[in-house]
């Protein structure tokens, strides 16, 4: 049952004040009430880290940046994600779109639309509104803990550990969001440990190298992907996706003695690695020096593959 905001009776409360003997108030309050008095407040903390971000970088006339306080916009999210979640999204989507067009500038805006894709399970486009509500406040613990969240539901590991990073870095320890995000790093730093036996840092620069080589390899750049794939297997060798890409910036290449390596060598990490088995067909009717020509071949991400076998198993 949600609370209303004992000093002006009409908001809803959300945000404890110190002030208040850790009362629950609402954040139009919180926001008339800030002043250095707050002491130790994380919501005074994020307000002067906000300001200061705004000011390192106020626009070229002179005048600094402020962010939009509007209550009328976080009650009208906040109403929308209710429909959502007791299930009339598309209500929930008109009000949201309406909001947006009201207040194209309003983080709160852009956080709904965000956390409803989420819930419709559109990870991707979640994404793209919460990373437009953090460029407009940077210290949105919610929307980087959300964010984080739709990595994870996206299976880009790397994303969802800097997203859960920052919450940690900028969100106040004694809060949820801050706990969760640092429960979900100890879980996948385990996960990783275990499976992967390699530390967690190096996993996540190994990791990173790939994305890079990926992206490369999808646009045909074949000798700086090989050289990223390499980068990659030189943080974490044991590890399938990086040598069967490997081989196949080889046969692209052709090189096809070295690509049938990298496809052993893959194949002796996961014997049951599916898109090595087959590349490696192809590979086979190459002709040394001359380059893979068939388009009939597969590709794997490394996160995805990794995440989606560890749930198989």
């Amino acid at each position: 049952m949600k609370t209303t905001c004992p000093i002006c009776n009409e908001r809803n409360a959300k945000r404890r004040c110190w002030r208040k003997n850790m009362e629950e108030i609402c954040p139009l309050c919180c926001a008339g009430m800030r002043g250095t008095e707050c002491g130790n407040c994380p919501h005074y903390g994020e307000a002067q880290k906000y300001d200061s971000a705004r000011r390192a970088s106020a626009a070229p006339s002179g005048k600094d940046f402020i962010i939009e306080l509007n209550p009328k916009a976080e009650e009208a999210v906040n109403a929308a994600l209710e429909l959502a979640e007791r299930g009339d999204v598309r209500r929930a989507g008109d009000a949201l779109a309406r909001l947006l067009q009201e207040y194209p500038r309003d983080h709160m805006a852009r956080y709904g639309m965000g956390t409803l894709h989420a819930i419709k399970g559109e990870h991707q486009e979640a994404i793209r509104y919460f990373d437009q509500a953090i460029a407009i406040f940077p210290y949105f613990t919610e929307a980087h803990y959300n964010r984080a969240a739709a990595c994870q539901k996206q299976l880009d590991i790397a994303g969802a550990i800097r997203g859960f990073r920052k919450v940690v870095e900028i969100g106040d320890s004694n809060d949820t969001p801050a706990k969760q995000a640092r429960s979900n790093l100890g879980k996948i730093a385990a996960i990783i440990r275990q499976t992967e036996g390699v530390d967690f840092e190096i996993y996540i620069e190994s990791q990173e190298a790939f994305d890079r080589a990926f992206a490369l390899m999808e646009q045909g750049d074949w000798w700086r992907a090989l050289a990223g794939f390499r980068a990659s297997a030189a943080k974490h060798d044991r590890n399938a996706p990086t040598h069967g890409n490997l081989g196949l910036c080889l046969a692209k290449l052709g090189r096809k003695a070295e690509a049938l390596a990298e496809l052993d060598r893959a194949l002796e990490i996961n014997p049951r690695y599916e898109p090595a088995v087959l590349n490696r067909v192809a590979v086979e009717r190459m002709e040394e020096g001359q380059p893979l020509q068939t388009a009939e071949f597969m590709t794997i991400n490394y996160s995805r593959e990794k995440v989606l076998r560890e749930r198989g198993r």
